[in-house]
């Protein structure tokens, strides 16, 4: 099976994050950046890298940027740039382009110009933190949505040596039980029948206000 392609155009934080988990799953990865320092950092885990500005319409068509599968945008800072990139990424055809944006205007032009996706890491990073705090979770979180997340709440005492099938949680509305972590190792979708222990800790996925009335 051929392996995925990426372009990621940009080499800061949130694009060596980027750049780092494509590479740990086995994506090849092309990098595009400016400061040729930022390059060195990352020269190790892609398959390329190019010291140039993305937004010079004849860089993209001179690294084949039509044969990828996608791209990832992460100046969010540069709009300008931003947008220029975007539209030249589409009009060689990549079919998925995914762009940083700081916030909802430039998400909104980003849009329009053809990106698939606009995403907004600090904004998104914020609402998880703010969920976790908010519903004095401290284990491990996910946000969904900003309406929904997944989070691991500890059993409480009454609820061990109990079903499953038992919890106000398994089956309720906008909320319920996906999982639990065991000294054995996780279960997903427990049976009713499932026996509690007081070493458990529950994977519950809901409605966040459900979920903070809850806990």
């Amino acid at each position: 099976m051929k392996k995925k392609q990426f372009i990621v155009v940009g080499v800061g934080r949130f694009g060596l994050s980027v750049i780092e988990t494509l590479s740990r799953q086995g994506v090849e990865v092309l990098a595009i950046e400016r400061n040729e320092e930022k390059l060195e950092q990352i020269a190790d885990i892609v398959v390329q890298a190019v010291c140039a500005d993305a937004a010079d319409p004849e860089v993209l068509g001179q690294i084949g940027a039509r044969n990828f599968d996608g791209a990832v945008v992460t100046m969010g800072k540069e709009l300008e740039t931003s947008i220029l990139v975007t539209i030249q990424l589409k009009e060689l055809g990549i079919p998925y382009v995914m762009v940083k944006a700081t916030n909802a205007l430039g998400g909104r032009v980003l849009k329009k110009v053809g990106a698939d996706k606009v995403i907004f890491p600090e904004r998104e990073m914020g609402i998880r933190v703010g969920n976790e705090l908010a519903s004095g979770n401290y284990f491990e979180a996910k946000t969904i949505s900003e309406e929904h997340s997944i989070i691991d709440i500890p059993v409480r005492e009454e609820w061990a040596g109990k079903k499953m099938e038992d919890l106000p949680v398994y089956r309720g509305g906008n909320i319920g039980v996906i999982g639990v972590r065991t000294e054995e190792g996780p279960i997903i979708f427990p049976e009713p029948g499932y026996v509690i222990r007081e070493t458990d800790i529950l994977i519950v996925l809901g409605e966040n206000q459900r979920l903070r009335k809850f806990q």
